[in-house]
């Protein structure tokens, strides 16, 4: 996300349009978490803290920090949600809150996130370089208060990925999902220069 270059290739169109959906409709649950513990298959280290039903990222300054779930793997279409929180304070600090997929290993993934000045994202990270497919895009259907939650929501099938915020789609796009299997997962950015920052998800459900 934090270059401009328009990926070539293996997206192919996009598609704004813009309606009510309801989130995960999948008929089988594939994996859920409420993060009451740190059980659920995401990597732990000292700036990633999952207990008492938040997922935290401690954000060191102009930091981006990305974690694909380890233990669980999509062999088909999926449906991606997850609430993220922003921090209860005021700051003058642009944050943003994502939700990675069709991801490969920590350099191979494709990024969907909100920000709390109301704009929204859609990157890919291909041998660990950043893509911009939608950069900074406006969206009323993003909360941005302190304290306020946006629920993510990325349908994902075999050759579509369609993008939701708080139940409104946004955005559309054909692309190619890894062979094989692929991994879901979470993302945290703060903008702020000097100050770290969280940014907190209280839970994340994926169904097929």
């Amino acid at each position: 996300m934090r270059t401009g270059i328009l990926l070539a290739g293996a997206i192919l169109t996009f598609a704004g349009v813009a309606r009510p959906a309801l989130a995960c409709e999948g008929t089988d649950v594939v994996f859920e978490d409420e993060f009451a513990d740190d059980a659920g298959g995401w990597a732990i280290h000292k700036d990633v803290e999952v207990k008492d039903g938040k997922f935290t990222f401690k954000l060191p300054p102009d930091a981006m920090l990305a974690d694909l779930n380890i233990t669980y793997t999509v062999t088909d279409a999926a449906d991606i949600c997850s609430e993220a929180v922003w921090p209860d304070s005021s700051s003058a600090a642009v944050l943003g809150a994502g939700v990675l997929f069709w991801g490969e290993d920590n350099k191979n993934y494709f990024q969907f996130g909100v920000l709390n000045n109301g704009k929204f994202w859609i990157a890919r990270r291909q041998d660990g370089k950043w893509h911009t497919i939608v950069e900074n895009a406006e969206s009323d259907s993003i909360n941005t208060k302190p304290g306020q939650t946006n629920t993510l929501r990325v349908k994902a099938d075999d050759g579509t990925a369609a993008f939701f915020i708080n139940g409104t789609k946004v955005r559309e796009l054909r692309g190619q999902a890894p062979k094989g299997g692929w991994r879901f997962g979470l993302s945290g950015d703060n903008f702020e220069k000097d100050k770290d920052a969280r940014v907190q998800f209280k839970s994340v459900k994926v169904t097929d």
